[in-house]
């Protein structure tokens, strides 16, 4: 069995990858650490220094030609990828924010039963679906670890 230890990063593809830059900057907050013009964009969340030229990336967008196919959601592939919020109410707080920004909101905020985190779905501009998430949980992640779990385990 491979042991993997995280999630290194999600690639979208996009029709319009500097509309797609402006919407990850200017509502989610990523920064880019690199592009090739028109083709594609790397983005993170800001934890790496720049300067480095290696486009350390949580998020790429990728240029293609062609829109989504009006079964998009119902045919094998990417269901939607989450993003971690804070706080509960910063899930609600994200919500008036992307409405005041006329971004398509599909579901939510309301709070999952399986794992109790408080969510919220969107569309960006191409409609990839899109989820914010807090716990809602007590001492999370910690409470909730095996004991026999750790990073250096899984490396």
């Amino acid at each position: 069995m491979i042991r993997l230890i995280d999630v290194a990063h999600v690639n979208l593809n996009v029709s319009d990858v500097a509309r797609s830059e402006k919407f990850y900057s200017e509502v989610l907050g990523f920064r880019t650490s690199g592009k090739v013009e028109g083709q594609v964009c790397w983005m993170n969340l800001g934890q790496y220094r720049e300067g480095h030229n290696l486009y350390f990336h949580d998020l790429a967008l990728y240029h293609v030609p062609k829109g989504l196919p009006d079964d998009y959601r119902k045919r094998i592939g990417l269901n939607h990828a989450a993003f971690r919020l804070k706080s509960p109410e910063e899930v609600d707080k994200a919500a008036e924010f992307l409405k005041s920004k006329d971004v398509k909101i599909l579901k939510g905020p309301g709070t999952h039963s399986e794992d109790h985190d408080r969510y919220l779905y969107f569309e960006d501009p191409d409609g990839n679906v899109l989820e914010l998430v807090a716990t809602t949980l007590p001492d999370y992640p910690q409470a909730y670890l095996r004991p026999d779990w750790s990073r250096d385990d899984h490396s």
